[in-house]
């Protein structure tokens, strides 16, 4: 029987035309039935989906019954109309039901979303091979396609809103691919008016203002062309606070200057990928020697993410291929994951990247951190990482637009922790693993991980422990094997134990397990089976290892090292050091019981453990269980003061000594252990304010205080400063909090965030001195004198200064005295008053050296050195600061190297003769290097100012711009207005000159 071909539109308000009829599709949720259906054409629905797409959150208890009758009235719809040409046998329904769901039959060219990427995925090949007529008229084609918005007048729930957003992507990314193969074809004129009215409704979109600009251009319309370039800028300053882009800016330029290149189309040619440096990054782990089995699940993941799953022209919808990975704890989906990564890299050759999410228990990382590591991975400066987690997520997913990337997301806590991490453009690929379903990412691929059958257990226990030495004992190896039900944890827990006692007989681990009263029975229960598992090896553990584990699970983190958990052991009423060799053989035990793992050893060889997350949760359970709560809360305390004595001795080694001494109690470097223990020192201050030790998350911010603004941790400082004002508010504690607001307000003054930072400061200092503490409302005094000094508010600056130093002096603080000092030196040459600028710091430099804290010392020689500049001095400034690059290279301070490295390049560069300026390069392209490495943006400007300056005199003039207009840009935003009307004034200068 021939049946009738079916128009589905959804590109506009949803309809179903046939023989020129439109169908009759029913009220408001039959409707949005049929969209969801259509979104995942040709494959299986489940009911629970559906019911989530028509009612969201709340679906009532007759809803599969709905649906069943909504179903029934789209099939008898649709009915006569399974396909064009499609023999019609018994069951071959256009819409049926199986044990999969629902499924809705939709041929190829049936769909207007499926012509529509077919027609769009055709002219962007025509495009990239410069055949603009071809691409030209494909993609107008598919533009044509759209009526409206996608599934205009369907309510929208959270399974269609990604779809939605998705196609109207889809469609601006064609609109925009039109207009540039129109463009190359000089037909400018005709796109104006679409790209106006584009870029009203999507004014944040720069590569929107951008194809207008060029067009108006090039429809003689250069006038129109600046004034859409000042309402982008508007626009953008508005509504995100930040000036376009490099592009923009660029075009801009061009057109100002009347840019020959401008004026007409490009000799055809592919045009230029954004990030052709790109490198295939693989951060995949190894593949287990040991994995067995799993082949069928293989086969099947491997068909929904690779290239059949990517293929534009499928007769799907050409979205992003999403795997979840779900089940039991301990099933194994990490390492399923990870062999599928290894068994796809020929699908994925640019990468295949991969996250830990740490899903199961602490405080959840947020999507913006998440980020900003994956940003960081893939080579993005960490001064170009965006502060807004969307701007980091948008620029994510443009790195990897175009590209084949697997991107393995392992142990997700919930749908909202992923949303942001998946890639955004067909061709990549996301597999997931999670120990919850994630049935909120409808769009994705559920996959139930199910453990071992007998042959599989068998094979992983042979490979691991060996088959000669099972072979010997049949039994005791059966009797293991029934204890793990087929969980590859426990079962890799009872091999790894056999494995590292080969004096054992198999028969001793076999009894052990079954020692433990009908406990491992339950083993083959659902989900208690994990619990079950790690009870088994807890309880079989001796008196001090069982209360080592419990221990454990009360630090902040799974990973620890090993002075944590002898701090948590440790017996206030027993003099000596016993309890850290108690803590070791502790350790050796839960090694031995496969509990804990040696995650890494450092510089002095000591250990730093770490605990499988399940089994940290479980050892977190035991000990709420098995211990007083005095004794759980004095344990915390004391690692927790452990933390605090670590990282203040390293604080002040390095605000007095440098980064060049050693780590407290280690043989490695101070910056190799500060970098090491980053994560465990902001976790640590995070767990203390939620557990509520006020004293010890107080303590812990102060001493990270200096030692985030030394090492540029922007996000850390920020989240440990508001974790001790979190606490501090809750405990009442006036001081504390106003101590945190005062960190809070430095962060962000470093960050460029003034407002925000003068109001803080403000507040805080208003209630020191309210409370007469004298001493921090001085500390604050300083730091706010260095955030302002050069940013308009020098008068202040001094103030403060002037202030903080009389305070200080009258306290005998005298390093805070030197501190003050330089405040007071710093404001004094920004208000130019060098002279008395070298008054006030020759003091500090004595002090300094007597106090015999050599950074210190050489921060004042750094600023001492930058007034005599400006007092027409160079030659003892050349003293000071070859003094100071000779202290702060020994001490391996690069911050401070690459300020001292500056001023240099200043001296050489403000005289304005050639053979000067040629002697500051060298040393200013040293500093914009460590500027740039630390994202120090303030650094970077100044470095900017100057290399144009002496590019200007040496005649370099496209150079000298390059680098000035960066300076002013990077002031505006620092909001530095003295620096940045000097780089403007230069700017002027310089084009003033080469009008001549």
């Amino acid at each position: 029987m021939v049946q009738t071909r079916v128009e589905f539109k959804v590109l506009g308000p949803l309809a179903a035309v046939a023989d020129g009829r439109v169908l009759p599709l029913g009220g408001p949720k039959q409707r949005t039935l049929l969209a969801m259906l259509l979104v995942h054409a040709n494959t299986a629905v489940s009911g629970e989906r559906l019911c989530d797409a028509v009612w969201g959150e709340a679906p009532p208890a007759s809803a599969q019954a709905n649906i069943r009758s909504y179903a029934a009235a789209l099939r008898k719809i649709l009915s006569p109309a399974a396909g064009p040409g499609a023999g019609q046998s018994p069951g071959e329904e256009r819409l049926s039901q199986g044990n999969g769901g629902y499924r809705l039959r939709v041929f190829p060219g049936e769909a207007d979303l499926h012509r529509f990427e077919v027609l769009a995925a055709r002219g962007r090949t025509a495009l990239a091979a410069g055949e603009h007529r071809a691409a030209a008229d494909a993609l107008e084609e598919a533009l044509a396609l759209w009526r409206g918005s996608p599934f205009e007048g369907v309510a929208h729930h959270d399974a269609l809103l990604g779809e939605v957003a998705r196609l109207e992507e889809a469609r601006l990314t064609a609109f925009e691919d039109h207009a540039e193969a129109r463009l190359a074809l000089g037909e400018p004129r005709e796109l104006v008016g679409p790209l106006r009215a584009e870029t009203a409704r999507y004014p944040l979109r720069e590569s929107l203002w951008a194809k207008l600009m060029t067009a108006q251009y090039r429809s003689d319309q250069p006038g129109d062309a600046l004034q859409s370039y000042a309402l982008a800028r508007t626009a953008l300053r508005d509504e995100l606070g930040i000036d376009p882009g490099d592009a923009l800016r660029r075009l801009h330029q061009a057109i100002l200057t009347r840019d020959p290149e401008l004026g007409a189309p490009a000799a055809a040619a592919p045009p230029a990928r954004p990030a052709d440096a790109w490198q295939p990054t693989v951060q995949v782990p190894s593949d287990d020697a040991d994995f067995v089995g799993r082949s069928r699940l293989l086969e099947r993941v491997a068909a929904l993410i690779g290239p059949s799953a990517r293929r534009p022209g499928s007769t799907t919808p050409c979205a992003v291929p999403v795997v979840i990975l779900t089940g039991l704890p301990g099933v194994g989906k990490t390492a399923l994951a990870t062999r599928l990564a290894h068994h796809l890299r020929a699908d994925f050759p640019d990468g295949r990247l991969f996250l830990h999410l740490d899903g199961t228990r602490g405080p959840q990382r947020t999507p913006g951190a998440i980020l900003a590591n994956l940003l960081l991975s893939l080579g993005v400066p960490g001064s170009s990482i965006p502060e807004a987690t969307e701007d980091r997520a948008a620029l994510y997913r443009s790195l990897l637009a175009d590209r084949k990337v697997l991107v393995l997301l392992d142990d997700a806590r919930d749908e909202a922790q992923i949303r942001m991490l998946l890639p955004g453009t067909p061709g990549s690929a996301a597999l997931v693993t999670s120990r919850a379903r994630l049935a909120g990412l409808t769009d994705a691929h559920l996959i139930d991980v199910d453990p071992f059958d007998d042959e599989e257990s068998q094979d992983l226990l042979r490979r691991i422990v060996g088959p000669q030495r099972l072979a010997a004992e049949p039994e005791a190896t059966g009797r293991i094997l029934a204890a793990c039900a087929g969980l590859p944890l426990a079962l890799r827990v009872a091999a790894a134990r056999l494995a590292g006692r080969p004096d054992w007989q198999v028969r001793r681990l076999a009894d052990r397990l079954a020692d433990e009263r009908g406990v491992l029975a339950e083993l083959t229960v659902g989900d208690l089976a994990v619990r079950t598992c790690v009870a088994a090896s807890y309880h079989g553990l001796a008196p001090d290892a069982a209360r080592a584990f419990r221990a454990i699970g009360l630090l902040p983190a799974p990973e620890f090292p090993g002075w944590a958990l002898a701090a948590a052991l440790a017996d206030p009423t027993a003099p000596g050091t016993g309890h850290e060799l108690a803590a070791d053989r502790a350790s050796d035990a839960l090694i031995d019981a496969n509990l804990v793992q040696i995650e890494s050893l450092t510089g002095a060889r000591q250990p730093r453990y770490r605990m499988h997350d399940l089994l940290h949760a479980y050892a977190a359970e035991r000990a709420l269980a098995d211990e007083p709560e005095s004794w759980r809360r004095a344990a915390v305390a004391r690692v927790l003061d452990g933390w605090l004595a670590r990282v203040r001795a390293a604080g002040d080694q390095l605000i007095r000594r440098g980064t060049g001494g050693h780590a407290p109690g280690a043989a490695g470097d101070l910056v190799g252990w500060l970098e090491s223990e980053r994560t465990s020192l902001v976790t640590a201050v995070g767990f203390a304010a939620g557990a509520g030790y006020g004293p010890q998350t107080a303590g812990l911010a102060a001493a990270l205080e200096d030692v985030c603004h030394l090492r540029n941790w922007w996000d850390e400082w920020e989240h440990v400063a508001r974790a001790a004002l979190d606490r501090a508010a809750a405990d009442g504690d006036p001081v504390a909090v106003a101590v945190a607001q005062g960190s809070l307000a430095r962060a962000s003054a470093v960050r460029g965030r003034v407002d925000d930072a003068l109001t803080r400061y403000a507040g805080a200092i208003a209630q020191l001195d309210a409370l007469g503490e004298q001493h921090h409302a001085a500390r604050l005094r300083i730091h706010r004198g260095f955030a302002i000094a050069d940013r308009g508010m020098a008068e202040l600056a001094h103030d403060d200064a002037s202030s903080a130093a009389a305070v200080m002096n009258r306290l005998g603080d005298k390093h805070g005295h030197v501190m003050a000092l330089r405040s007071l030196g710093f404001a004094l040459s920004c208000q130019g008053r060098e002279a008395e600028a070298v008054a006030a710091l020759e003091p500090a430099v004595a002090t300094a050296e007597r106090l015999g804290h050599p950074l210190a010392l050489a921060d004042v020689l750094q600023l001492l050195a930058w007034a005599e500049i400006g007092h027409g001095r160079a030659e003892r400034a050349a003293r000071h600061l070859h003094r100071a690059l000779a202290e702060y290279r020994s001490l391996r301070h690069r911050p401070g190297e690459a300020y001292a490295l500056l001023a240099l390049g200043r001296m050489h560069a403000e005289p304005g003769s050639p053979g000067q300026a040629m002697w500051a390069l060298a040393p200013l392209g040293q500093a914009a290097a460590i500027f740039t490495e630390l994202g120090e943006r303030r650094g970077e400007a100044l470095t900017a100012l100057w290399l144009g300056s002496a590019h200007a005199v040496l005649g370099d003039a496209d150079r000298a711009a390059s680098h000035l207009t960066t300076a002013l840009h990077g002031f505006r935003s620092l909001r530095m207005p003295s620096w940045a009307e000097r780089a403007r004034q230069e700017l002027d200068r310089l084009r003033r000159n080469a009008g001549r």
